[in-house]
């Protein structure tokens, strides 16, 4: 009867899976408005208990996926516990499961193992269940669980894991919860003597078993994620190298496994002498590594990418970049957590962004303006999406790490709230607190909105508003006009107009600078706060000639700019948007759509009498309009999608 019970409850709360998008490009690539994911009514949440502590003991080979061996937790009931669940994946073979060494039943089934203590568990106590297994894991990801893969170029086997987001479950019997932090966490690694393995915390021995084989020993002394374990295993050299940040009394050990090739070693001979200064640059923007006492390090594996193992990144490639990113990573996502997957801003946009610091700060500000372009580019490819990812999209991997939305427009976020702190000082510590108050836990977007607040004093909801919870982006029109029939040449005149690239997000009221420059005197920049759409300024010139204008000069904002004009009649909003030409036309009048999306509507073309003479449909941004039976005159053109709604009139030549 318990069995038939649990299996009820199985079937009416599926097992939800999520998984880590990973892509070459990318380098691996709640305001009050916290939410609990409601999809999440997956098994493991029925398990009502806290995790302390978990020893895997795992036997593993560098020329397949396969594993053998055991792992034992160490729980505490936060209720009575007649029915133990973990998830974990199928096509393995489960030998046997205890209790505080009793011998117990279980049953397997649909990614699920439901184990049945002798007696119940009463809340409050610590119990100790393990299991062993043998197997090849199934994975349920691309490149996800256990991997046995070689490299392309340097011909080297690995076998690695990799579990974010949801694939713990693949290689290891397990509650999957960001919420519940491991307290520590040993990993034991049994190989063949010819192979070594890497892993989370420290190596505390390798201990000689004999018959050819050694257990490596590491332990994760510090609390962490269940997604953040793994190992790598393969014949590694070890290419060890020292850091020595301001903040720190000790120096910290970089601990790389890398490929056993000569040819490797020399062509990332400079890859790897910039590790310490990147290891160092973020200690003193972020704060101390959290780990210092332990190690930071990398393991070499075919992974597509990078991959932010707690103390030791994954590492499909050595470049400075990817290390960068990374690296990033210790800080925003290992020791600070996003809240849940819907967040994975919290994780990926800061990564992002320590592509930018890195670059201003160890190459050039130019490198670094164009890393800033290059996330602008890309996040402009999603005109209809949030950073934040909706409820609709939960299940979907792609979506959650999607490079230009939760990597690239992410990165531009954090941008644009440095932009508003004003202040690098400022910025930096909004970043260093962020690692105080939420240390070794998890925080959601709105609680990095929180911590900017207090730190700037600025309210920021209309911000996260915008850029995080709406869609897409602003996109401008500019113009401006200075009167030249006075005697004196006096105010300039500036008319900013914007429209949302998403009809669902069609105010942006971030402040925006222009840059004027004078026919007798040094550039300016002034900064303007549009609260509306379309919106008049006017600036005193004190009689100096304006020659040029140039919008957002420093590239602050993630935006579109269609135009910037000169002494011509102000237009409606809708205007510029569109382009009809030629005017007058001949043969036929050619439509242009510039706001950023897909037009999709209709376009009708009226005689100067008012009669109908066309009307086509229109799902393309540019489009020639047939008016071979229209006779000379005028004719009038409507065009209707969209968020535009306006009539142009248009002459008509033969």
């Amino acid at each position: 009867m318990k069995k038939l019970k649990i299996l009820f409850l199985i079937i009416i709360s599926p097992i939800i899976i999520f998984a880590q998008y990973s892509n070459i490009e990318q380098f691996k690539e709640f305001d009050s408005k916290p939410v609990i994911n409601r999809n999440l009514k997956s098994s493991y949440l029925l398990n009502k208990y806290d995790q302390k502590f978990v020893l895997i003991d795992l036997s593993v080979t560098d020329t397949s996926s396969f594993i053998s061996g055991s792992v034992k937790y160490k729980l505490l009931a936060k209720s009575n516990v007649d029915t133990l669940f973990f998830q974990f994946t199928t096509n393995i073979t489960i030998d046997s499961v205890m209790i505080n060494n009793v011998l117990c039943s279980y049953y397997y089934s649909n990614d699920t193992i439901f184990i049945f203590p002798n007696s119940t568990i009463n809340q409050g106590a610590e119990f100790e269940p393990k299991i062993w297994y043998h197997g090849n894991p199934t994975s349920t990801g691309y490149l996800r669980g256990v991997n046995n893969t070689t490299d392309t170029i340097y011909h080297q086997t690995t076998t690695w894991t990799l579990s974010e987001s949801f694939h713990l479950k693949d290689w290891l019997p397990c509650k999957q919860d960001l919420t519940d932090r491991f307290d520590s966490a040993w990993i034991f690694i049994t190989v063949d003597t010819s192979l070594k393995a890497a892993s989370n915390g420290m190596l505390s021995q390798i201990t000689q078993l004999g018959n050819g084989k050694a257990r490596y020993e590491w332990k994760e002394h510090h609390k962490i994620v269940y997604y953040l374990l793994s190992f790598a295993v393969s014949k590694y050299i070890e290419k060890n190298i020292y850091a020595h940040p301001s903040n720190s009394p000790d120096s910290i050990l970089i601990q790389n496994f890398l490929y056993n090739n000569p040819q490797f070693l020399n062509d990332n001979a400079w890859n790897i002498s910039q590790i310490v200064p990147v290891f160092e640059l973020y200690c003193n923007k972020f704060g101390p590594y959290p780990w210092a006492d332990e190690k930071f390090g990398h393991a070499l594996c075919y992974v597509k990418g990078g991959m932010e193992h707690q103390t030791i990144t994954s590492l499909g490639f050595l470049d400075t970049w990817l290390v960068a990113h990374e690296l990033t990573h210790q800080w925003f996502g290992d020791h600070v957590t996003c809240a849940s997957w819907q967040d994975i801003w919290v994780n990926e946009g800061f990564a992002s962004y320590g592509e930018y610091i890195y670059a201003q700060n160890l190459v050039n500000q130019q490198t670094a303006n164009d890393q800033m372009a290059y996330c602008h580019k890309r996040a402009l490819l999603e005109p209809f999406k949030s950073v934040y990812v909706p409820f609709a999209d939960i299940n979907d991997e792609n979506r959650i790490f999607d490079s230009k939305l939760s990597y690239k427009k992410g990165s531009a976020i954090i941008h644009m709230f440095r932009y508003l702190c004003n202040n690098d000082s400022l910025f930096y510590t909004a970043l260093k607190q962020i690692q105080i108050q939420y240390s070794d836990s998890v925080i959601t977007g709105y609680n990095v909105k929180q911590v900017f607040e207090n730190v700037i004093g600025l309210n920021l909801n209309n911000f996260f508003d915008e850029w995080y919870y709406g869609e897409g982006f602003p996109i401008y029109n500019l113009i401006w006009n200075q009167d030249s029939l006075q005697s004196s040449w006096g105010d300039l005149s500036l008319n900013i107009q914007h429209h949302g690239s998403s009809t669902n997000n069609n105010l942006f009221t971030i402040p925006v600078e222009i840059k004027i420059s004078y026919q007798n005197l040094t550039d300016t920049i002034v900064k303007l706060y549009p609260t509306q759409n379309n919106q008049n300024f006017n600036i005193i010139t004190n009689g100096n000639k304006v020659v040029n204008i140039i919008f957002d000069p420093n590239n602050w904002v993630l935006d579109s700019l269609l135009s910037i004009s000169q002494n011509v009649q102000i237009t409606e909003l809708n205007d510029f948007f569109i382009l009809l030409g030629q005017n007058p036309s001949s043969n036929s009048i050619n439509f242009q759509y510039f706001g950023g999306d897909n037009f999709n509507g209709t376009i009708t073309v009226f005689d100067e009498t008012g009669r109908k003479i066309s009307e086509n449909v229109i799902n393309q941004n540019n489009f020639d309009i047939p008016i071979s039976n229209i006779s000379s005159g005028l004719c009038f053109v409507k065009v209707h999608g969209n968020h535009i709604n306006t009539i142009k009139k248009i002459a008509i030549i033969r």
